[in-house]
């Protein structure tokens, strides 16, 4: 069965990278202050797929912003293993589309990989499901899964309304597993199964001092100057080498284990790789030593400036600016609440305004932070599925992003194994420029996930 699965899939996968493309196409940004025409536009392309795939009961499930999740099922018998299926339709803005080397939502292949915003994180998860069940069906008919999916719609912009969209399925969505396909591989061509995520959570902070923009020759000295001040604000967040200076922000980290710690070393990541793969300039001086690398990255907390506004950069003059803004976000490691740490954040903040300027602070939707317990079978089996298809171990590693529908499934489904794959991988530049998808890995993911269905045949 293993070769006649792989024949197939090699042969279709021109069909697959087709289908990518067609939703590659539909910029479906799920932020605000971008058209949200295309979020549904982007859902209506899937609910059609999944139609013309065969799969029953396929309808949309809104959440109160509008942008639709789409669900549908394969079922075959009662007694058979539900998996839920679960990846998103939405995607990041394209950021600076100058530094594009081909347009963000013109899909093009160079050498082995395929280029365009959302190939990698996380159209190609659709495909992925679809093509797998699909596949087992045709092989397998009622002896396979039922497999149920949900592909969401605003995920990258926080999911701000998948919890609802859970809570008032709940029926409709009960399942013995889920396979979350919106991670990564650690390498190109290496199988990977994430058990840890970081949370995140962001604020978004102005500064103010004067009711307008003045002539700096004019007034600058006697009033203070709102960048300078929002520059000090930010810097007291953290020391020198980058720990977090916020009094408790870390009291509830849970360390990993002796044995998650081996297992990171086991990878055997360096700081050269490190370097490479992330464009760190020669001249920079990493917070941590390369033995804490992968230990930093996934269970340690982070404070990233995402964006800082003081004037414009096009429109540059000689003004003192009456306001500063600065998106700030912050990464939690599992242990940590996002709401508690996002309230901490604030305070902190408020604490240290200078000279009194006025302080306005709003707080964005957050994740908390999430592990796994990989004893359950059905990790052995997809652990076992993909090293058939990737033709080598694979391995079991965490992860530095976020995904608030992990936890929210936990919550939700109860404690079923969640499975969190995926076909990033570290030159993939997913919410950057020129974001990729290594298409040997497309192929490998499919068969795995195809392998892993026909594992849980009766």
């Amino acid at each position: 069965m293993v070769s006649e699965i792989e024949k197939r899939i090699h042969e279709g996968m021109p069909g697959y990278i087709k289908a990518l493309k067609q939703l590659v196409r539909i910029p479906s940004i799920s932020f605000d202050n971008f058209d949200q025409k295309f979020v549904l536009d982007s859902a209506e392309a899937v609910k059609k797929m999944f139609t013309e795939a065969g799969f029953t009961n396929v309808q949309f499930l809104l959440p109160p912003s509008g942008r639709p999740s789409v669900y549908a099922e394969s079922l075959t018998k009662p007694e058979n293993p539900t998996v839920l299926l679960y990846a998103h339709h939405d995607v990041q803005p394209p950021m600076r589309e100058a530094l594009w080397k081909s347009a963000p939502f013109e899909p093009e292949v160079r050498g082995d990989r395929l280029y365009g915003r959302g190939t990698a994180d996380d159209k190609a998860g659709i495909i992925t499901h679809i093509a797998a069940a699909r596949l087992v069906r045709e092989i397998l008919g009622d002896k396979g899964p039922n497999l149920k999916f949900i592909i969401e719609g605003e995920e990258e912009s926080g999911s701000a309304g998948f919890e609802e969209i859970l809570a008032k399925n709940t029926d409709l969505l009960h399942s013995d597993a889920v396979i979350i396909a919106d991670l990564g591989n650690f390498a190109k061509g290496v199988p990977s199964i994430t058990t840890t995520l970081r949370g995140m959570s962001a604020v978004n902070v102005t500064l103010k001092s004067t009711k307008a923009p003045l002539h700096s020759g004019s007034w600058s000295g006697p009033i203070p100057d709102p960048g300078q001040a929002l520059c000090r604000m930010i810097s007291a967040l953290t020391d020198k080498d980058g720990n977090i200076a916020i009094p408790h922000f870390e009291d509830g980290i849970v360390p990993p284990t002796p044995e998650e710690l081996e297992s990171y070393r086991s990878l055997g990541y360096s700081e050269e790789t490190f370097r490479k793969e992330g464009g760190v300039l020669d001249c920079v001086k990493l917070n941590v030593p390369g033995d804490k690398i992968l230990e930093t990255l996934w269970r340690r907390p982070s404070i990233v400036v995402t964006a800082m506004e003081v004037g414009s950069r096009t429109n540059a003059g000689n003004v003192l600016q009456d306001s500063a803004y600065a998106r700030i976000g912050i990464r939690l490691a599992p242990g940590m609440d996002a709401g508690a740490c996002t309230q901490m954040l604030v305070e902190f903040l408020h604490q240290h305004v200078p000279s009194g300027m006025e302080c306005s602070i709003t707080a964005e939707d957050g994740a908390n932070p999430f592990t796994t317990d990989i004893a359950h079978p059905f990790f052995k089996k997809m652990g076992d599925a993909m090293a058939e298809a990737y033709g080598q171990p694979t391995k079991f590693i965490g992860c530095g992003a976020s995904i608030p529908g992990a936890e929210l499934f936990r919550s939700t489904l109860g404690d079923i194994p969640i499975l969190m794959t995926g076909l990033e991988d570290p030159e993939c530049a997913a919410h950057g420029e020129n974001e990729s998808l290594y298409l040997p890995d497309f192929e490998a993911g499919i068969t795995a996930e195809t392998l892993f269905f026909a594992s849980l045949a009766k």
